[in-house]
């Protein structure tokens, strides 16, 4: 399964309407394609919800087909537009905007903070698509970096309409039920309180404070610590990062991010007054524009069965759409969190045989040892130079796992012929996240007694491998690799 992206040859046909030629991403639910729209003669980005989506009454198929009708709403220049959507056999698609650009999340890794020209000319762009969005009866509810592109003449875009929310439509989330992604979600989100487009002015708060100061005001390596600041923290001024900031465009930006929505601006065009009012920066910025051309030349292209290395494949409008849309659900009722869950409903295997290697735990060291909460016991498995070490995990349903934590070797603390067992045993040092999507990720693991929770990308999986390698020196080389505990956080998907 692995293999699969590899497999496909291009062109391809769809349908009578499109022929398919490449690839620009796939995740979880499906895969984005760049095609041929042949009626149009017009290049497209295919978005493909996977076979097993083909129940109108599914939920996720709900929220794909909420997404093409809400963007098939929107035509504005600061939009992603939908040309087409429908169903083709088994398969549910969508056909939207493809165009040359980066996101504003990998200009932000890049550069971290941008010029206060560059961060006015990207955030009136935002709002002004919000505002359309808004005056249309369409509240985004995730406006973040990722889903915000820029192309290499400044035309800023707003893209994945996946959770938004429809004034006057029924609605796909129960009342105290928040979905968005922590960094950038109102207090209201949070809470699971009912959203408005004041929730929408509170992201761009969050987005615009990024541009200036290079992080978010909240951050946190777990979700619900995050939401928590968002309801109860408030933020450091700008001005303390960055003396170039005018005293009352920071009350602009401060007065998104008032943790009472009646606070913040009624609308869009309060906010874009108010900007306005104290800078009006030419549409086309030379500093910007050539930072863009700069860093497109870096974006990955499409994958093809031959590639061609000397052609520049511009990134497809519709590619986060499709990659973050299920980001982190979140249900956050006061103090008690609920929604993102410790996972402890799984089947889980490991290739080899424990055995029992104390006298007095008769039953060895399972894998079951990982879950009992208690890390007084542990995992022991043998080391090879040659195999890593793989946990598989299997989910009676699809999952977004949000957070693993471990905590690494045997940490005991007995007085007997073992002595030290967190120095004697080996721990592991590095561990690589797969699923069978073919996705990956390497996290670090530090060398501590306690719980550690590394920070990792969003997975959305049914299967999960864990495989070990690495390990941290350890006193006696030839002992197993020890485990002491195991917590997988996370959310069911429909």
């Amino acid at each position: 399964m692995n293999n699969s992206i590899e497999k496909e040859t291009f062109p391809q046909y769809f349908n009578e309407d499109y022929d398919v030629i490449g690839i620009l991403g796939r995740g979880g639910m499906g895969t984005v394609y760049k095609a041929i729209h042949k009626n149009l003669n017009r290049e497209v980005a295919l978005k493909v919800l996977e076979k097993r989506f083909n129940d109108e009454s599914d939920e996720a198929v709900k929220r794909f087909n909420l997404e093409a009708q809400a963007m098939k709403k929107l035509d504005h220049q600061n939009i992603v537009q939908v040309y087409d959507f429908g169903r083709e056999g088994d398969q549910f698609f969508i056909a939207m905007t493809y165009a040359t650009g980066i996101t504003l999340s990998d200009l932000l890794h890049r550069r971290k903070k941008l010029d206060v020209d560059e961060a006015l000319l990207i955030i009136k762009q935002v709002a002004r698509g919000l505002r359309y969005a808004h005056n249309k009866g369409i509240i985004h509810r995730d406006i973040k970096p990722s889903n915000i592109i820029i192309s290499p003449d400044n035309r800023v875009y707003i893209t994945d309409f996946g959770i938004s929310y429809v004034q006057d439509s029924d609605r796909l989330t129960n009342t105290g039920t928040a979905m968005g992604t922590p960094e950038y979600m109102s207090p209201e989100q949070c809470q699971g309180e009912e959203i408005t487009l004041q929730s929408d002015i509170y992201s761009l708060g969050i987005i615009f404070y990024e541009m200036l100061c290079g992080e978010p005001p909240f951050t946190g390596v777990k979700p619900l610590d995050i939401a928590y600041k968002q309801v109860h923290n408030h933020p450091e001024a700008p001005t303390v990062y960055r003396g170039d900031i005018n005293p009352d465009l920071e009350n602009v930006l401060l007065k998104c991010l008032e943790k009472n929505r009646a606070n913040r601006y009624n609308n869009i065009d309060e906010f874009l007054r108010d900007i306005d009012k104290l800078h009006a920066p030419p549409e086309k910025h030379s500093t910007l524009n050539n930072q863009f051309k700069s860093l497109t030349k870096k974006i990955p292209s499409i994958i093809q069965r031959k590639k061609h290395p000397e052609i520049l494949f511009p990134i497809a409008l519709g590619i986060i759409a499709l990659l973050t849309v299920m980001q982190v659900a979140l249900v956050f009722f006061q103090s008690k969190p609920q929604g993102i869950h410790i996972v402890d409903n799984f089947e889980v295997s490991a290739p080899y045989e424990q055995r029992n290697l104390e006298k007095d735990q008769p039953n060895g060291y399972p894998l079951k040892n990982l879950w009992d909460n208690k890390l007084q016991t542990a995992w022991l498995a043998p080391v090879s130079k040659i195999n890593p070490i793989i946990i598989t995990i299997r989910f009676p349903q699809p999952m977004l796992i949000t957070s693993i934590g471990y905590a690494v070797g045997y940490q005991k603390v007995k007085d007997d012929e073992f002595q030290d067992r967190f120095a004697m045993f080996q721990k592991p040092q590095n561990v690589v996240l797969k699923t069978e999507s073919g996705s990956k990720q390497k996290v670090k693991l530090q060398n501590l007694k306690g719980m550690q929770y590394p920070t990792i990308s969003p997975i959305e999986t049914q299967v999960l491998y864990l495989e070990f390698k690495d390990t941290w020196p350890a006193m006696n080389p030839n002992m197993n690799l020890a485990l002491s505990e195991l917590r997988i956080l996370g959310i069911k998907l429909p």
